[in-house]
């Protein structure tokens, strides 16, 4: 009778399994595969309670047949659920189907010969034994091609160990229960199902179905329930180990429970097992004055008087407490503020960065460069391809700063994608060379097919008459009047129009603008001027006269000598370019360089009648500058000068027209180019 209740309970617990999976096909890919087991766990029970019921020679030999055949469905569905559960690639997926089709064959040939051997007896022959204490009367003797069958039936179990065995191993080992339970539960049916067919254990029937129906509910957990419950116990550790940040567990009693290798690496005393450390204790041996008491929750910034770790972490002190308010232990976590790093770029956050700074600035670790840089026509590439494109473009970046820049620089990402970069008593020639080293590789690697290009602005610390929020404010501004000369910068379309309004407006060319400009950054450079100037400056050569577009074309473009009412019409180009220039945020920078660029060293110039030091820099750079281009080009009113005579003309107007020191750098500039393009057409 306990036959009947075992064999029923075994099919029962198989049969649930069974419909729970069911229910689970069209959101798990394993629950089709997993269900076909279940069934056919729950069948093969079923069948081999009729087997050991049979009364009579035939129904033996039919419910055997049945049983057996039920017993090949069983273990070809065990092959394709460890298929599904290890996720194996042992088998191509090419290769797959051919692999189960083989399989399925030979399941068909083996129903087919078990169907046959009730009438012939193939594979097995019974005897009636009535004084038998077994439950099966009916006791079959195998034939030679019953080994067929069991060959068959092995290779398959040998085939789901394997697959078991494999991913095992393979698997982290906080992972590894999952698979060792389920490959130590098929081989112990493998093992009870060898011992019983080769007579060595003495039972009454086979349990090996039994035993597989039973832990049927252990496979459902491993296959469906063990993400959700088993891996929260096993990596509850890792996770406080690999967390980040140090953190330190209190009992309810006050006594340091647990802590991570963040914090021991701190705190070495936390690595001895001698005695309790006490909150108190622990409290003054890491110099937290910040915590005012241990009642309620707190957030504060520690300042670390140690060697070991950062110089500053924001500390979180938690109460923990039960549903019922009392109090179950308390928490210190605490957060590297020098180490908070942005998720995309993993450079250092803007905050990071100031703090960083303040420290290099409170050492007085002059001259401390600052370097702004930014992503030109990333937003053209996260129209064309998508923002994965345009974040992997902003993480080249970033990873070029990390491997051209020195280790002791500071980096950091700031708002709206600019990247901030901190040097230490470094010069500004020397960043210049490193971010146009960066840019040019940052061009070569750019696989998008859309011009892009990385801008920078610098300003340099000298003393503490700036401020690091100065100097990044003024490289940024730097940069960003960059990024209007910049083709592949967005921002550039608004230049753009308006040296075609000029261009049209006036006789002035595209390759005077753009002589104009080179020769200013060249006379700056060696003027030694910052980068942020030097920015300005190439942006007044292209746009110094751009009030010309409001003065009339019959008066710009007249060939012969203006009348005295026309020249004062000419004379208000200055004051219309300001105007234009300071109603744009972008241009207001260079809006008073605009405004002065026609005022003279003598005080004979306009608008405002400005001598010597009065007037801009800028302004008298850009004087010298354009003016020497139109004396050695053609114009509708005027031939061009040799460079002879416009040199003695530049040296005439020196100290009236021109400042002196400017024309004397001039000269020099000139004359070095002069030198280096007969050096060029020699060689």
């Amino acid at each position: 009778m306990w036959y009947y209740v075992w064999f029923s309970l075994a099919a029962l617990c198989a049969a649930i399994c069974a419909v729970k999976t069911f229910v689970q096909k069209r959101t798990n890919p394993m629950a089709p595969s997993a269900c076909m087991m279940f069934i056919a766990a729950a069948i093969v029970n079923i069948a081999y309670l009729i087997r050991i019921s049979a009364s009579s020679y035939f129904m033996a030999s039919v419910t055997t047949s049945i049983y057996l055949a039920c017993l090949d469905f069983l273990v070809l569905s065990m092959m394709h659920y460890a298929l599904d559960f290890t996720q194996s690639k042992v088998f191509p997926i090419k290769y797959k189907k051919k692999i189960f089709a083989v399989l399925d064959f030979f399941v068909i040939v083996d129903e087919a010969i078990l169907i046959a051997n009730v009438f012939h007896e193939l594979e097995l022959r019974y005897q009636y034994e009535p004084d038998s204490i077994c439950a099966i009367k009916y006791m079959y003797v195998a034939r030679p091609s019953f080994y067929f069958h069991l060959g068959f039936v092995y290779l398959l179990l040998c085939m789901v160990i394997y697959l078991l065995v494999l991913k095992t191993f393979s698997v982290p080992k906080i992972y590894r229960s999952r698979y060792s339970t389920s490959l130590l539960t098929v081989l112990v049916i493998a093992a009870i199902s060898l011992l019983y067919v080769a007579g060595a254990l003495k039972i009454s029937v086979d349990v090996t179905v039994l035993i597989f129906g039973f832990v049927c509910p252990l496979v459902y957990w491993n296959a469906f329930d063990y993400s959700s419950k088993g891996m929260l116990n096993s990596t509850r550790k890792v996770i406080l180990e690999y967390m980040g940040m140090p953190m330190i567990l209190f009992d309810y009693e006050g006594y340091v429970a647990d802590s991570n290798k963040d914090m021991r690496s701190l705190f070495p005393i936390l690595n001895s097992q001698e005695g309790k450390i006490s909150m108190v204790d622990f409290m003054q041996i890491a110099a937290i004055r910040e915590l005012q008491n241990t009642n309620t929750d707190q957030m504060f910034e520690w300042h670390n008087p140690g060697e070991v770790g950062a110089r500053i972490y924001q500390c979180n002190f938690i109460c923990l407490k039960d549903e019922k308010d009392r109090s179950i232990g308390h928490l210190l976590l605490m957060k590297n503020m020098e180490m908070e790093k942005d998720m995309l770029t993993q450079l250092y956050s803007k905050q990071c960065f100031y703090e960083r700074m303040a420290h290099v600035v409170n050492h007085q670790m002059y001259p401390i460069t600052v370097v702004i840089c930014n992503a030109n026509g990333i937003g053209l590439v996260n129209d064309v391809y998508g923002w994965t494109k345009g974040n992997e473009m902003l993480r080249l970046a970033a990873d070029l700063l990390r491997d051209n820049l020195p280790p002791n620089v500071i980096t950091a990402r700031l708002d709206d994608c600019d990247m901030a970069v901190g040097f230490t008593q470094i010069e500004q020639e020397y960043a210049v060379r490193l971010f146009e080293n960066i840019r040019e590789q940052y061009r070569q690697a750019n696989d998008t097919g859309i011009n892009t290009d990385l801008e920078y602005g610098i300003a340099v610390i000298r003393d503490d008459t700036k401020s690091v929020e100065q100097a990044v404010k003024e490289a940024s501004e730097s940069m960003r009047t960059k990024k209007l000369m910049n083709e592949t910068s967005q921002k550039s379309s608004q230049l753009d129009s308006l040296k075609q309004t000029l261009t049209e407006s006036d006789y002035e060319t595209e390759e005077h603008v753009e002589r104009t400009k080179a020769m200013a950054i060249k006379l700056g450079r060696a003027l030694n001027l910052t980068d942020a100037e030097l920015g300005k400056l190439a942006l007044l050569a292209v746009l110094h006269d751009i009030g010309k577009i409001a003065i009339p074309h019959s008066i710009l473009l007249k060939p012969g000598k203006l009348t005295d009412e026309e020249w004062e019409v000419m004379k208000t180009h200055t004051e219309k370019g300001y105007r234009i220039a300071n109603a744009s945020k972008e241009l207001k920078p260079i809006a008073e360089y605009i405004l002065h660029h026609h005022e003279r060293w003598d005080g004979q110039g306009y608008p405002g009648g400005l001598s010597e030091d009065e007037i801009p820099l800028l302004s008298r750079i850009i004087t010298v500058v354009d003016s020497h281009d139109v004396m050695v080009h053609d114009r509708p009113y005027h031939k061009a000068m040799s460079h002879a005579e416009a040199v003695e003309e530049l040296l005439r107007c020196s100290g009236s027209q021109f400042d002196p020191h400017i024309v004397t750098i001039f000269l020099q500039v000139l004359q070095e180019e002069k030198e280096t393009q007969i050096r060029r057409s020699s060689e």
